[in-house]
């Protein structure tokens, strides 16, 4: 007869390990026009679940423009650019909320997407919103909610994994291990979460390019919303490397290197109309 192998009670840090071998393996996947490598672990269902509550909430007690013509604007530039995306399973929705002194606009999981009116300035014109809603649109495509969703607790579960293994196998004081995961916190967060979601808003921004293109937008507006963005927000003084989001000289140069595949796309689909009429004007 032979012996059943003895089994040992397996390691935290092994289990966490195996677990993100496993995670890599089986939620791998590519993002769209960029075909950049994904990891993403989070049901789709989920997110759209959570995009649709978070939606409600961060509508409640704002005015919301319905009949106003820039809302009918921004609902058939959404609807064009969205139907581009081949998305019919999202709950595509498009909100304009008053507010002129918020220049920004958003887009949350499932195709739940708002513009706030202080942007439509920098807009300018059709092709311009175009060009901002295929980035939101990009985003809800790409899944970059879920995959920055995935990356955090990927780096909590390793930074846990390393203070377990600390405290079984190190005679370092409580003080310098928090002092050592904290600084390992930080270079973290700086090194990889902050580069990362600045890799997300640049996918974004190839992915509007394209898709306004599609859509009979000049792409070459992309790169004019930008110089426009820079003299609305002007120079806040934070780092780039410190930024969530990319400098507007990195967006421009980035939206360049794509232009002539986006030019392509536009002399296909490009229509009669001129979309590059001022509709929104700086107020003062």
């Amino acid at each position: 007869m032979g012996h059943w192998p003895t089994h040992h009670p397996m390691h935290p840090t092994t289990r966490w390990w195996m677990a993100a071998v496993f995670l890599l393996s089986t939620a791998c996947s590519r993002a769209p026009v960029t075909h950049r490598m994904q990891v993403n672990a989070i049901p789709e269902p989920l997110m759209s679940s959570l995009g649709a509550s978070a939606y409600g909430e961060m509508l409640r007690g704002s005015t919301i423009q319905r009949e106003h013509p820039d809302a009918k604007t921004l609902k058939r530039v959404g609807k064009k650019i969205s139907r581009i995306a081949r998305r019919s399973d999202y709950r595509w929705r498009y909100a304009l909320i008053e507010d002129d002194e918020t220049i920004n606009a958003w887009c949350l999981p499932g195709g739940k997407i708002g513009f706030y009116t202080g942007i439509l300035p920098v807009l300018r014109n059709e092709a311009g919103m175009g060009f901002v809603m295929g980035h939101e649109v990009g985003h809800a495509l790409a899944h970059h909610s879920a995959e920055r969703v995935t990356q955090q607790a990927t780096v909590l579960g390793g930074l846990t994994a390393l203070h377990l293994y600390l405290d079984r196998n190190s005679e370092m004081p409580k003080a310098a291990k928090d002092m050592l995961l904290g600084a390992l916190g930080l270079g973290i967060e700086i090194g990889v979460l902050l580069p990362f979601s600045r890799a997300h808003e640049k996918e974004a921004d190839i992915i509007g390019m394209m898709f306004m293109a599609r859509a009979g937008y000049p792409p070459e507006e992309s790169i004019q919303v930008w110089s426009r963005m820079n003299q609305a927000h002007g120079n806040n003084g934070t780092p780039t490397f410190l930024s969530t989001h990319p400098s507007h000289k990195d967006r421009k140069k980035n939206l360049r290197e794509w232009l002539p595949a986006a030019r392509k796309r536009f002399e296909r689909n490009r229509g009669n109309r001129d979309t590059l009429t001022p509709l929104w004007r700086p107020k003062g």
